[in-house]
């Protein structure tokens, strides 16, 4: 035991230093009150107080709340957060918004806007007369308040951004495109972040301008029918450099209600590389999205952003509970995702009329080794990764039993909810056990982005007692590697392909997974997402995601060269995107390729929808592709969300079956085909997890294998029920149908990834799991006793995604390790017999 500690000790210390800039990201959370959303200027003196204290004076800012202007670094350092919709809130200042201020219920305080705002809507009716159709008229009303979120919320943010000099993301439900009307060019004054006048047309400014400035010389026009919750960034000059729509709706934002429009699936979000590293965007529900994060993942997101207005769910005493609900999102995507070292999650809080939320603001890290922070939302065990956490109206008591705190601060949030019985706070800016007591908090911490270590190799041991043989690198490079898939044939081949800087790389080993040959390159450029099957004959198969398009290749001589690629769909129309493919080899020169395709469009609003297609193999000519996911009518909040992603495909002579996640009942449940003839015909859809009705599902990553001739699926499942108002929940565990199997039990930890093969009687699970807190490899029989793979003991690295093949008597895993440098594929070799 001391040797193998003293030998990760070593590992750790010969590690090369990364390279990195270090960046402060500061979450900012406001909480909501009629009282500063008055007037315009109130708005924008309560927002600035918050950032600077020395701006507080009349602005009603919490006197605990700390600030950002304090603590700024010096130079482009700094990355500032406000939540999401908070430049929503703009709509109830002003003499428009006086009635509804004073409404009781978030639908009369729409009601009450709407007739304000009756001018502005009958302008836009007229320019855009499709949105009178609409079941509801809050679309037109985002769209007819484009001047009063522009002036008041988005010339805030970027006044903020160029006088503190920082990077800032502020959260806003507005029409997506608008621009500057003014009555003289000439005369046209200097707005924050550089923006000047369109267009000259001075009867446009005095329809669309608030009546509260009757003597502004400019307005902002909407320039498209297009409203959505997006999260606005402005760079250190002020200026608008990127709007980020949010991808999946909460309840609230559907056609019924605010009917705002979701953004397209592949392109409402994507990277956007700055000086404060490479940002992701996952606006409140976004950030539970496997689709969305997987992306960002893809994209090279190092620094991930949640804007949250987690309204509806608070800290009560009935389940589920709320902060174990936040834990699946912002931090669980930063252990999950090779490429994401930090999160940051800002909240608005606050009585919202009859809504509520309370929940507090956190900045998440990577965790590596024992110097990892450790930190806890209240109520539950302290996770690392958690690097700061922002204060709740009352101090939680670590030390209690988690269903005595949980009660506790249970009834504690009740009494701050619009419909507790309790008192009010004294003022509306009163933080305490009262009605609308929420904090208001300011929290900052310094992250690592931009990192690139270098390559380091160092000195194998085996640590501890393991089945599994000396990790070794599988090709060892400067550049990070990612996504391995292994597949193998006969008594000794087994094939591996991966990333590696855009390219899709193979390597054969003909020795069951003994030794490895040389890598050759497939691709050039875009490529991602690589699969791989051999069939009975020993053709190999690989294909890739490759910008747009699926591609194939194949070889017939076991591995040893490859055709050229060949488009998986070539009749497919321009504009369609494709990705993530997976493949399975169906019998002699024949096979099968699924993938995620968005040709499909949805009906009540024209975006396109991300379905799971297929497409038979023969030779290296493809037939036809056939859509495989259900088309039924989803669920009614699904209608414009009802999205697949993650097919996979197992084999077993004809046996093929097909497995993805898919959004039609509002959740991502995992389903399954089976076809019994190669692909040529199918089975209707089942749906493969047990989530009880009354859960929510949030499942991942189903793949399968065939064991004794029938279907066996192991995926990533989300548990979180009722029960967690006494105990915490176990977060994302993996399942075989229905069966938990990585052996933490209840624990509070989480689990993602799994592969799956089999042999004999036997099915064998590997996974990513994080209950020592930085990502490892363990493995499991099915019903059995997990074991680790990975021999990186306790150094501060972290491994991710496995993948499995068997190869005669050896189990051969392969995965993504950090211990070298940059992520690497590693392998280990295990005889059968001893696992599980």
């Amino acid at each position: 035991m001391r040797r193998a500690a003293a030998l990760a000790v070593l590992a750790a210390l010969a590690a090369a230093p990364a390279h990195a800039k270090t960046v402060r990201v500061f979450a900012v959370g406001p909480k909501f009150s009629t009282s500063w959303v008055d007037t315009r200027q109130h708005f924008h003196d309560h927002i600035v107080g918050l950032v600077d204290r020395k701006q507080r004076k009349g602005a009603g800012v919490q006197q605990q709340a700390d600030d950002v202007a304090s603590h700024l670094l010096k130079g482009e350092h700094n990355l500032v957060t406000f939540p999401e919709d908070l430049g929503l809130m703009a709509i109830f200042t002003g003499s428009q918004g006086r009635q509804a201020r004073g409404a009781s219920d978030v639908t009369t305080a729409i009601v009450d806007v709407l007739g304000a705002y009756a001018p502005q809507t009958a302008y836009y009716a007229a320019k855009y007369p499709e949105l009178t159709q609409r079941p509801l008229p809050t679309r037109l009303l985002a769209i007819a308040a484009t001047d009063t979120f522009a002036r008041v919320a988005v010339e805030t943010y970027a006044e903020i951004a160029a006088k503190y000099h920082v990077w800032l993301e502020g959260g806003i439900d507005m029409a997506q495109d608008w621009h500057v009307v003014c009555n003289s060019k000439a005369t046209m004054p200097k707005l924050p972040g550089g923006v000047g006048c369109d267009e000259e047309n001075p009867a446009t400014v005095a329809q669309l301008r608030s009546p509260d400035e009757p003597n502004r010389t400019y307005a902002y026009e909407a320039t498209t029918d297009k409203a959505s919750n997006m999260a606005l960034v402005f760079d250190p000059t002020g200026k608008l450099v990127s709007k980020q729509v949010k991808t999946y709706l909460t309840p609230i934002e559907l056609q019924s209600q605010l009917d705002l429009l979701p953004g397209e699936v592949f392109t409402g979000l994507s990277a956007l590389k700055t000086p404060v590293g490479t940002l992701g965007f996952v606006t409140s529900k976004d950030a539970w999205m496997p689709d969305v994060v997987e992306r960002l993942d893809e994209e090279g997101v190092d620094l991930l952003v949640q804007p949250e207005f987690f309204v509806g769910d608070t800290i009560s005493t009935k389940g589920p509970w709320e902060p174990d609900n936040i834990q699946g999102a912002m931090y669980s995507d930063v252990l999950r995702a090779p490429s994401i070292e930090s999160g940051v999650l800002s909240s608005l809080t606050g009585n919202l009329f009859d809504l509520s939320a309370d929940q507090q603001q956190a900045v998440a890290v990577k965790p590596r080794g024992t110097r990892t922070p450790r930190g806890y939302l209240v109520g539950q065990p302290a996770a690392p990764g958690y690097a700061n956490v922002g204060a709740y109206v009352a101090k939680d008591r670590p030390r209690d039993p988690i269903a005595a705190r949980r009660k506790r601060m249970g009834q504690i949030g009740e009494k701050l909810v619009p419909s507790s019985n309790a008192p009010a706070c004294p003022t509306p800016e009163a933080r305490g056990i009262c009605r609308g007591g929420q904090v208001e908090d300011v929290i900052h911490y310094d992250v690592q982005v931009d990192r690139h270590p270098k390559l380091h190799r160092q000195r194998r041991r085996k640590l501890g007692r393991t089945p599994f043989g000396v990790d070794r690198p599988l090709a060892p490079a400067g550049q990070a590697q990612r996504h391995v898939a292994l597949a193998a044939s006969g008594p000794k081949l087994v094939v591996a392909a991966y990333e590696q800087a855009g390219k899709v790389l193979v390597a054969r080993s003909p020795d069951r997974g003994l030794s490895w040959g040389k890598p050759q390159t497939l691709s050039h450029g875009t490529a991602r997402w690589p699969a791989v099957a051999i069939g009975p004959d020993n053709t190999v198969w690989v294909a890739w995601g490759d910008g747009d398009r699926v591609m194939v290749a194949r070889s017939t001589d076991a591995g040893t060269t490859f055709s050229a690629p060949v488009a998986a769909d070539e009749s497919v129309a321009k504009g369609v995107q494709q990705m993530y493919p997976a493949i399975a080899a169906t019998g002699a020169g024949k096979a099968v390729v699924a993938f995620v395709d968005d040709r499909a469009r949805f009906t009540s609003d024209d975006l396109p929808q991300a379905g799971i297609w297929l497409v038979p193999f023969d030779g290296a000519t493809p037939g036809t592709a056939t859509r495989m996911d259900s088309t039924a009518a989803p669920n009614d909040s699904a209608q414009t969300l009802d999205n697949s992603w993650a097919p996979a495909l197992a084999a077993d002579g004809q046996n093929v079956e097909l497995t993805w996640i898919d959004f039609r009942n509002y959740q991502w449940d995992a389903f399954a085909r089976e076809s019994a003839d190669g692909g040529a015909t199918w089975d209707p859809e089942r749906r493969v997890n047990t989530t009880p009705a009354s859960d929510e599902a949030l499942e991942d990553t189903p793949r399968s294998t065939f064991l004794d001739g029938k279907p066996l699926v192991a995926y990533t499942d989300w548990a979180k029920s009722a029960d967690s108002a006494t105990k915490a929940s176990p977060l994302y565990d993996i399942d075989v149908d229905g069966r938990k199997v990585d052996g933490t039990g209840a624990a509070h930890v989480d689990a993602f990834a799994p592969s799956i093969a089999a042999s004999g009687s036997s099915a064998y699970v590997a996974w990513e799991d994080h209950r020592h807190g930085d990502g490892d490899i363990y493995i499991t029989r099915v019903g059995g006793r997990p074991v680790r793979v990975d021999d990186s003991g306790n150094a501060r690295s972290n491994q991710w995604r496995p993948a499995l093949a068997i190869s005669g008597s050896q189990l051969v895993a392969a995965w993504e390790d950090e211990r070298d440098g940059p992520p690497q594929i590693f392998f280990a070799r295990a005889p059968v017999r001893r696992i599980g």
